[in-house]
């Protein structure tokens, strides 16, 4: 019986096997199975945002020298920049290459500013995050931020700027070819604001960055040198931020940052960061800001309680010197005022004996 049995299995088996249309099916269930196999899944776009954070903020040691052109609106200065940061602590100089600006320098470590202004009687500022804004703390901008906003604040972090942990929506638009690369095009939005990304992977370059509020537009574009190392910063950065209501018109911005050169490996001296390298001149008063009080004047390698001595001698020396000439110049005067009245004296006294009675 189970003989029969299982030739009868055989026989079916057979004749299914035969049958032309099993064949044609198997076939189109493995070329569909390959072809999903096969097929590239898109990225997340919280992978992609992340991984633009994570090649960027590797590097904690920068170096970077820059020249940015403010285009509008006026005045518009060209400053150059140098930037030294080994996290926490950054360094951030800039010189007047054209418009009527101050050159200053600024130390950061991490919460805590000293900034500079090289004028005349200046004063070094200590202040803190809070305190940062306007002239003060708008230029000393973290590096690594470079082509991901327009506005490069000291408070700004990467991952600011990538929108994926304060957001009410977050997807891959798409594929695409922007200037000659493949890239993918990741929309965030969040109150009413959207940002568009246009990233390149597995570099994670940022090629594009576009902010659409209800009042004003942000485009940001990068451009990156060719080479087999894919960094992820830019060798130029244009900025615009365009108001869309005309009686702001006069208020558009655009800038551009020029990058001289980016080191990622830079190896920076621990006294870069110290008062020493600003170049201070003698007697510069620091005053804390925090506590509206001056905390000491620079002599040259500290500060001092009082402004130092900068003649031949210390004040303590000449100080006795000069109250001894004192002494002899009042002497003088006295005895030279004495002898004055004793001849006054003696005159009256001779024309008093000859007058006639």
């Amino acid at each position: 019986m189970c003989n029969q049995r299982f030739g009868t299995f055989v026989i079916w088996r057979d004749g299914i096997l035969r049958l032309p249309v099993v064949w044609i099916l198997a076939a189109i269930i493995f070329m569909i199975s390959t072809h999903c196999a096969s097929a590239e899944e898109p990225p997340s776009a919280l992978a992609l945002l992340r991984g633009v954070e994570s090649t960027r903020t590797q590097h904690n040691s920068v170096k970077a020298a820059l020249e940015v052109r403010y285009i509008s609106p006026p005045p518009a200065p060209t400053i150059d920049c140098l930037v030294e940061m080994d996290v926490p602590k950054l360094r951030f100089e800039f010189t007047a290459l054209a418009g009527d600006v101050s050159d200053q320098v600024i130390l950061r470590d991490g919460d805590e500013f000293h900034g500079y202004r090289r004028k005349k009687a200046e004063d070094v500022q200590v202040y803190d995050l809070q305190r940062a804004v306007g002239a003060r703390g708008d230029i000393a901008f973290d590096p690594r931020i470079l082509g991901l906003s327009d506005l490069m604040s000291c408070d700004t972090t990467v991952r600011d700027c990538l929108w994926y942990e304060d957001h009410e929506s977050l997807e891959v638009v798409g594929q695409e070819s922007f200037h000659g690369v493949n890239i993918w095009k990741v929309k965030a939005s969040r109150r009413g604001t959207t940002a568009e990304f246009w990233i390149e992977e597995p570099s994670f370059r940022v090629h594009r960055k576009i902010v659409e509020t209800p009042y004003m537009r942000i485009v940001v574009d990068s451009e990156f040198d060719s080479g087999e190392e894919q960094s992820p910063f830019p060798s130029r950065v244009t900025t615009q931020r365009v108001y869309k209501k005309d009686e702001l018109k006069d208020r558009n911005e655009e800038r551009i940052y020029i990058v001289k050169s980016f080191d990622t490996d830079a190896k920076i001296p621990p006294e870069r960061f110290t008062l020493k390298a600003m170049d201070l001149p003698f007697n510069t008063p620091v005053v804390d800001y925090r506590i509206s009080r001056i905390v000491g004047y620079w002599d040259g390698e500290g500060l001092a309680e009082k402004p130092v001595y900068l003649g031949e001698r210390p004040a303590e020396l000449s100080a006795p010197e000069s109250q001894g000439n004192d002494r002899l110049l009042l002497i003088s005067i006295n005895l030279l005022v004495l002898l004055v009245l004793i001849v006054v004296i003696w005159l009256r006294k001779t024309r008093g004996a000859v007058r006639p009675k």
